[in-house]
């Protein structure tokens, strides 16, 4: 399945994408959210191949916001910042 992030624009999924590194301080940051924000990134800059089948973009995000809420929870509020914003695209 290829999702629409190709149609959402590339400047302001890339831009959500760096704001949400920047508040992952690497040496705190476990390696199931390294793993999941490599998935999301995957999803997000390859958009000429096909999605991985598991997960989707949005289960990675919906997984990373969930596991990022308790200790990271600035983190956690960009990624669902691009979260909403696939969905208000009907992502």
């Amino acid at each position: 399945m290829k999702t629409g992030a190709a149609t959402m624009p590339k400047d302001q999924l890339a831009a959500l994408l760096e704001r949400l590194r920047q508040t992952m301080d690497e040496k705190e940051v476990s390696e199931q959210q390294k793993e999941l924000m490599a998935k999301v990134e995957y999803h997000i800059h390859n958009e000429g191949e096909p999605d991985p089948e598991e997960p989707s973009l949005r289960e990675s995000l919906e997984m990373l916001i969930e596991d990022l809420s308790v200790d990271h929870p600035r983190s956690a509020s960009i990624a669902r910042n691009i979260l909403e914003a696939l969905a208000s695209m009907g992502i």
